[in-house]
């Protein structure tokens, strides 16, 4: 973490965030909790960096989270912004919304705890299952404590679609994108395509059903890449947020940015 002047609240108007993940970095606008807007890039370059300060010059506060390696340039670019927090690991000192109930908590991925950390703010005193469908799928449970308590991880659809095909000699690959009808399974594409979507979604209505039993009134939230192949297809409540990751990381710079520097 960086500040321009320590000893003094941080004034912060427009901030980046910045979320640096497997496949895609997305990038967000915020000017305090509302979201102004967003972009998605397979690589960050410093163009798209210089794009975006044009477009909001007032721009004085970042926060960087990357679960993957973060580009030399980035960094450079943000240290002249009056408060910027690179995170690129763990950070005993981070200031966050939720406690971590983890055994490890440096092996915690940055973006699980900027999930946990969006939805305490958006369900305050509420139990939380979030499930996030990116290149793996994540279950983070939040309690009406704000205690983060962690979550099974799993092989994300395209992971599980790839896999078979690289570890078999015979297994086509399969796009996602395209729909198939599972109502009848009768060629190898459709069982392939079955397995991974609908084996997901039975193995998501199992996690739902075991933290129903623990919670009463769990309140079920979707987000990532992949989350609309799920929203209508549970038989279960479910709130689906896109961006939490996002989200989350404006809260912990807002709380961060936000307090006095001594």
């Amino acid at each position: 973490m960086r500040d321009a002047a320590p000893g003094r609240f941080i004034s912060m108007r427009k901030k980046l965030v910045i979320d640096i993940g497997n496949t895609v970095t997305k990038l967000g606008v915020f000017e305090g909790k509302k979201l102004l807007c967003t972009q998605w890039h397979e690589t960050i370059t410093p163009q798209d960096i210089e794009n975006i300060q044009a477009r909001y010059p007032d721009l004085n506060a970042a926060i960087v989270c990357t679960v993957a390696r973060e580009p030399v340039f980035l960094a450079r670019a943000l240290a002249k912004f009056s408060y910027f927090i690179d995170w690129q690991s763990y950070m005993p000192d981070l200031r966050i919304p939720v406690r971590l109930n983890y055994q490890h908590p440096e092996t915690l991925g940055r973006d699980r705890v900027a999930v946990a950390s969006a939805v305490r703010s958006m369900y305050p005193d509420e139990n939380v299952l979030c499930i996030v469908f990116g290149s793996c799928v994540t279950y983070n449970v939040v309690d009406k404590t704000a205690c983060f308590l962690g979550g099974a991880i799993s092989p994300g659809l395209n992971m599980r679609l790839r896999a078979m095909h690289r570890f078999t000699e015979a297994l086509p690959m399969v796009d996602i994108r395209q729909e198939r009808c599972t109502d009848q399974i009768n060629d190898t594409q459709t069982a392939l395509y079955s397995g991974a979507l609908d084996g997901l979604r039975y193995e998501v209505e199992g996690y739902i059903a075991r933290y129903e039993k623990r919670f009463p009134n769990l309140k079920v939230v979707l987000t990532g890449g992949n989350s609309g192949y799920f929203e209508k297809s549970l038989n279960y409540q479910i709130f689906a947020h896109q961006n939490l990751v996002l989200t989350g990381l404006n809260e912990i710079l807002d709380l961060n940015g936000s307090q006095k520097k001594e």
